[in-house]
């Protein structure tokens, strides 16, 4: 992890905020990467790192290396609500004054995460859960997954500027536009500066891992489609630079794009042949896929919870299609592939 925020182009640096929940990737403490932009009336930031005294007083540290505080920051930009990203916004705001800048689709689920414990907690994710296939032996995982990030989201957040639309402009240069990217989450949204050709992606495009479609008992129902739909949108923009929110920046935009397209193609196909000529549940063909992150039998909860999720997402495009269709029974949702899919 930089212990110092770096210059990435001109009036724009690097912060890397660390996770609080000891996280490692490839043997790296996992961070969230949050950029501070120059604008005519102060810093806009965006995103903000996870709820908590260590991140908050790291963020700090940055910021003096700067020789700048959170008083010069007039807009804080969440790309989405996940609490790396939004966690620290409220303690940004009242040190700050800052206008707090989301996307309504997103902050809709904020709500309802921070703000309703019968949404968030048993009564919602474990029936849910169960109706993907999931056995009762790993139900608990699933639980402490979603309820360990909990209590990293802003509290009593009260956004400034909701985003609506397809697009708005931020901050008071001119340069600068958030372009609804859903997929990742439903209110996803990037920030495009035509005039120095930088996108800052959020989660919507990195440069190793392919961004998590994850459904939810809180979101749509075409989450995959609305992402592939969001990649082909942007990848016609003249981006020279890609400032993302995870891993590192780089500059091959277009060939990421593609490979991103290129790998949901491919896991598509993998279902299908998972699924061959039986009725079977989310769970039984995450189960069957092959993952990046290793073996299935020597996966932990976090990535098998995330596995199913996204072998749903995957299914619901693939129902979308009329490929495969859902089977109505008792228990676990079913699916088979369509009259003529074989």
């Amino acid at each position: 992890m930089e212990e110092r925020p770096h210059k990435v182009a001109p009036g724009t640096y690097l912060i890397e905020v660390p996770f609080v929940l000891g996280l490692k990737s490839k043997d790296k403490e996992s961070v969230t990467l949050c950029y501070l932009v120059e604008e005519e009336a102060g810093w806009l930031m965006i995103d903000s790192g996870y709820n908590d005294g260590t991140s908050f007083n790291h963020l700090c540290r940055q910021l003096d290396f700067l020789n700048t505080s959170l008083k010069q920051i007039r807009w804080l930009l969440l790309t989405h609500y996940h609490p790396d990203h939004s966690g620290l916004a409220n303690r940004i705001k009242a040190a700050s004054g800052a206008e707090v800048i989301m996307h309504q689709d997103d902050w809709s689920i904020l709500q309802a995460t921070v703000g309703s414990s019968e949404v968030w907690n048993i009564h919602g994710m474990i029936p849910w859960a169960r109706s993907l296939g999931v056995p009762d032996p790993e139900l608990e995982g699933f639980f402490e997954i979603a309820s360990l990030g909990r209590d990293f989201f802003p509290r009593g957040l009260d956004p400034d500027i909701i985003l609506r639309g397809e697009t708005n402009p931020v901050g008071d240069s001119g340069r600068l536009q958030a372009i609804l990217t859903p997929g990742h989450t439903p209110g996803h949204i990037c920030v495009y500066d035509q005039e120095n050709s930088i996108f800052f992606s959020g989660d919507h495009v990195l440069v190793e891992i392919t961004p998590h479609i994850s459904p939810s008992h809180m979101t749509s129902q075409d989450q995959l489609k609305q992402y592939l739909e969001a990649l082909r949108k942007v990848r016609p923009l003249d981006v020279k630079l890609v400032l993302p929110a995870h891993e590192r920046p780089f500059t091959h935009f277009r060939q990421r794009v593609d490979e991103i397209l290129a790998h949901h193609d491919h896991r598509l196909s993998e279902v299908v042949a998972a699924i061959s000529d039986r009725v079977v549940t989310p769970w039984d063909i995450a189960r069957e896929v092959e993952w990046n992150v290793g073996e299935w039998s020597e996966m932990d909860a976090t990535n098998r919870v995330l596995a199913v999720r996204e072998t749903l997402a995957h299914l619901q495009l693939l129902e979308h299609r009329g490929i495969v269709v859902p089977v109505e029974r008792d228990g676990p949702k079913g699916y088979r592939l369509a009259n003529g899919s074989r």
